[in-house]
């Protein structure tokens, strides 16, 4: 038993010897074959500088009620804010929602854009589509949409699919009816060509 112990004994001196400078050894080595200092980092695939240079927000998000009592979200998957003008940020992947108070609604969707605070509008830009709860689906290259009351404008031609068929218009205009302002105004104008199809 005696010489159990004395065999046990000499195990637990060894062992801690050794395995410090085992460890010792195995950290010199990582020090050594590591990258130096100055060297990027990309096994993580990700790149600091760029990060630390450009001041992102994840999945950002507005919402407000405009003057006319229209509820509206604007939702992006990044956005970068304007180090030049304050409450001015470029987003990928917006999403506009507006409820109107009458019950109808509509969804506002492209690649990116730009927000500005200041000036109460978004700018939607990258195959922008509207789809509305009246029945018309909107394609558009860039649209302006107001954040303090209803008004969406295409900076441009649209196309559009709806109740009365497919037509083609060299503007779009959403906004509240000036005569019924509970109302809310679908227009096309600007040499607006229609394809009726009497089955829609």
């Amino acid at each position: 038993m005696a010489s159990y112990d004395n065999a046990y004994s000499r195990f637990i001196a060894l062992a801690k010897i050794i395995l410090p400078l085992a460890a010792l050894g195995i950290l010199s080595t990582l020090f050594l074959l590591s990258r130096g200092p100055g060297q990027n980092m990309t096994h993580s695939g990700v790149d600091v500088d760029q990060l630390i240079r450009e001041q992102r927000i994840g999945a950002p998000n507005y919402a407000g009620v405009t003057r006319d009592g229209t509820a509206i979200a604007v939702r992006a998957d990044t956005a970068r804010p304007d180090p030049d003008q304050p409450g001015r940020a470029s987003a990928e992947a917006m999403q506009i929602r507006l409820d109107m108070p009458d019950g109808s609604h509509t969804d506002i969707t492209a690649a990116h854009g730009a927000i500005d605070t200041p000036a109460s509008q978004a700018v939607l830009e990258g195959g922008v589509e509207i789809v509305t709860s009246t029945g018309y689906r909107v394609l558009a290259a860039r649209l302006t949409s107001r954040l303090n009351e209803t008004d969406v404008v295409s900076d441009g031609p649209v196309t559009a699919d709806g109740p009365p068929g497919h037509l083609e218009a060299g503007a779009m205009h959403l906004t509240t009816d000036p005569e019924t302002p509970e109302r809310y105004l679908l227009v096309f104008k600007d040499g607006v060509k229609l394809i009726y199809d009497p089955q829609q």
